[in-house]
């Protein structure tokens, strides 16, 4: 295995963990912060940052060197990833958590990977499904059903319900950006740069999403609350986002998005230990199964890959 990739490996494994912890510093957040203004503040905060890093390192070299109408399409190809990962991806599960247990949302984001497989198949159209994918995505949706089993009569509450679709919106909008950050990043632009661009634009975002859904109310300025305003800013957003721009440049779309095996192990211990709360026993058969389902995905795409001289 060569350095690079090697790296890319151990970026991935940060990610695991660091984006466990973030649903638990979401939740901690949101006692203080409307959910969107987190998400503009958080972000851009992040994303600054990041830019002012890039150019102090001359990581910008790259980007000035092309020509002006390919540099322009390359930064709204970057703004609109970053508004499909950050602010739909990461604004949506922020609204979501408002109602849901940051457990059960980091179980419906361990779906990304199915996700990134269905986009991908669409978007190169080339790629065919094989038995292994079908039972995976066969698997991951029963797997929810069982979490579900137990909880039916909560959908009777509406802000519930809404909160369980926002979970699923980040679902698709983060896996969308994944697979636009995999075919989009020129590989000579530095992945601090292209984190940066793309997370203070959904940073941006965020904050229009702010002013038009956002409830009226003032900040509790708690020092709970900005503590975890300031590690989901600095280390959920500005390192791991970098780390993850970097996992992308050197691993597939689908291998970089098995984090998602394990923030929902992650997210669930810290729920409990923090939060007060509790995983049944049909919620972890049925985060087992979602995970199975996960792997047999990622399984069968790597099996097409190889069958297509790919890998």
């Amino acid at each position: 295995m060569t350095r690079p990739l090697t790296q890319a490996y151990l970026a991935l494994a940060a990610i695991c963990i660091i984006w466990g912890t973030t649903y638990t510093a979401i939740k901690f957040s949101l006692r203080d912060f409307p959910p969107y203004l987190l998400v503009g503040i958080r972000q851009t905060a992040a994303g600054l940052l990041l830019m002012g890093w890039a150019w102090a390192a001359k990581h910008t070299v790259s980007l000035v060197h092309m020509q002006p109408s390919v540099r322009w399409r390359y930064l709204q190809r970057q703004a609109l990833t970053g508004l499909c990962i950050i602010t739909g991806g990461n604004g949506l599960i922020t609204w979501g958590m408002q109602e849901v247990s940051s457990g059960l949302a980091a179980v419906i984001g361990s779906l990304t990977p199915v996700v990134v497989v269905l986009i991908n198949l669409t978007w190169r159209g080339a790629e065919q499904t094989n038995g292994p994918m079908v039972a995976g995505v066969l698997l991951g949706f029963g797997g929810l059903s069982l979490i579900f089993h137990h909880g039916w009569a909560d959908f009777l509450n509406p802000a519930y319900r809404w909160g369980i679709a926002a979970c699923f919106g980040s679902c698709l909008t983060w896996s969308l950006g994944t697979v636009m950050a995999k075919q989009w990043n020129d590989a000579s632009v530095s992945p601090v740069l292209n984190a940066g661009l793309q997370i203070t634009a959904g940073g941006l975002g965020g904050f229009v999403l702010s002013a038009l859904f956002d409830p009226k109310r003032a900040i509790a300025h708690t020092a709970e609350g900005w503590a975890a305003v300031a590690y989901l800013m600095l280390v959920g957003s500005a390192l791991a986002f970098s780390l993850y721009m970097f996992a992308l440049r050197h691993l597939s779309a689908a291998v970089s998005s098995l984090y998602t095996y394990i923030n929902p192990v992650v997210a669930i211990a810290l729920g409990w230990a923090f939060l007060g709360e509790r995983l049944s026993l049909w919620e972890a058969v049925g985060m087992f199964v979602v995970l199975l389902g996960v792997w047999l995905v990622n399984y069968g795409y790597r099996m097409e890959l190889v069958r297509r001289g790919v890998v």
